[in-house]
C-alpha cells in the first residue's frame, strides 16, 4: 500500500468542497489554496519528473510567509503562510532527497539540491514555531498527508517512511533545543541557508554576559560519528575526543578561507535531557545547565 493510500489520499472530497471555508482546518485551507494554484500534472510518474514550474510559486510563497511573519501578530496567519510554502516545496525536496541518498559522496548539482532541502527544513521549522503548542501533536501526520497528496498531484514520488521519519526526528530535535533554550531565559536564533550549509543550526546567546555560540545539534550516533571523523582528519586530538565523549559537546572550525567559523557540536541525548514530545523537552533544566557551560567555555 502506498503512503498516500494509507493516509487516505487527503484529496478534496465533494463533502469538504461543500463545507464553509471558514470551517476548514488549517490543512484543508492550505490544500484548497495550493489546488487552486497548481493543476494536476498531465503526464505523471516520469523517471525524472520536472517540477521547475513550481519554483516561481515557491519563491512567492516564501516571500509572502516572510512578510506575514514580519507584519502579522496572528500566529495562525503566519502558520498558514509557512505551511503553504512548505507544501509547495515538498516535491522538489523529495526529489532532492533521492539524489542525496543515491550520491552520498557528491554529484554535479549537489549544492543546489542541498539548498532546496535546507529551504524545505527552514519552512518546516517556521511552521512549527508559528503553531500553538496544542496543535503540534498531530502536525507530522497531517503534514505527511498533505505533502503526499501534493506530490501525487504533480507526479512525484513522495518521501519514503524512512526519509520522512529522519527529517521529522532531526528537526524535532532542533526545535526542542530552540524552545528549551528560550524557556531557560537565553536568546536563540535559527540560521539562514548560508550558515546552515556551514553546519550551524542556531546561534545561542546569553543577554547577561553578551556571549554567543554557533550550535550544531547532533543525535548521539551522528555526534560520535562526527567526532571520530574529526580525529581521523587530524582536527581533534585523542584527548579532545575523550573529553567530547564525556561532556557531550566540542568545538570545531568549519568553512574555507574567509568563511571559517567556530561551531559547537552538541550531543542531544534524550536520556540526559528528558523526552521530546510535541517538539519540546518535557523538562528543560539539564538543557539550561549544558548550554550555559557551553557558553562559558566557547562563548565569544
Amino acid at each position: 500500500m502506498k503512503a498516500w493510500q494509507r493516509y487516505g489520499d487527503y484529496r478534496a472530497t465533494k463533502q469538504i468542497a461543500r463545507q464553509d471555508p471558514a470551517k476548514h482546518t488549517l490543512y484543508q485551507s492550505v490544500q484548497t489554496a495550493v489546488r487552486n494554484e497548481v493543476a494536476i500534472a498531465g503526464r505523471r510518474w516520469h523517471r525524472q519528473p520536472d517540477v521547475t514550474h513550481l519554483k516561481p510559486l515557491i519563491e512567492v510563497a516564501k516571500r509572502e510567509a516572510e512578510n506575514t511573519e514580519k507584519s502579522s501578530q496572528l500566529s495562525g496567519a503566519v502558520a498558514w503562510a509557512w505551511l503553504k510554502a512548505l507544501v509547495l516545496q515538498a516535491p522538489q525536496a523529495a526529489l532532492a532527497q533521492v539524489q542525496m541518498d543515491r550520491h552520498p559522496h557528491g554529484y554535479k548539482s549537489r549544492g543546489e539540491r542541498l539548498y532546496e532541502l535546507i529551504d524545505f527544513n527552514d519552512a518546516f521549522v517556521s511552521t512549527v514555531l508559528a503553531l500553538p503548542t496544542g496543535e503540534l501533536a498531530d502536525f507530522a501526520i497531517e503534514l505527511r498527508r498533505l505533502m503526499d497528496w501534493f506530490c501525487k498531484r504533480v507526479g512525484v514520488r513522495t518521501f519514503t517512511d524512512e526519509q520522512y521519519e529522519a527529517i521529522v526526528h532531526g528537526l524535532e530535535r532542533e526545535i526542542a533545543v530552540y524552545r528549551g533554550v528560550q524557556a531557560e531565559g537565553l536568546r536563540v536564533q535559527m540560521t539562514n541557508r548560508a550558515s546552515d550549509a556551514l553546519g550551524i543550526d542556531m546561534v545561542i546567546s546569553d543577554p547577561s554576559s553578551g556571549k554567543s555560540v554557533n550550535i550544531d545539534c547532533k543525535a548521539p550516533s551522528a555526534y560520535r560519528h562526527r567526532i571520530y571523523d574529526l580525529l581521523r582528519e587530524g582536527r581533534l586530538r585523542e584527548d579532545e575526543v575523550m573529553a567530547a565523549e564525556v561532556l557531550g559537546y566540542i568545538g570545531e572550525i568549519n568553512g574555507h578561507k574567509g568563511q571559517k567559523v567556530k561551531v559547537i557540536l552538541w550531543r542531544i541525548d534524550t536520556a540526559k535531557y528528558s523526552e521530546i514530545r510535541s517538539f519540546g523537552f518535557t523538562d528543560t533544566t539539564e538543557i539550561g545547565k549544558s548550554i550555559r557551560a557551553i557558553l562559558e567555555t566557547y562563548g565569544d
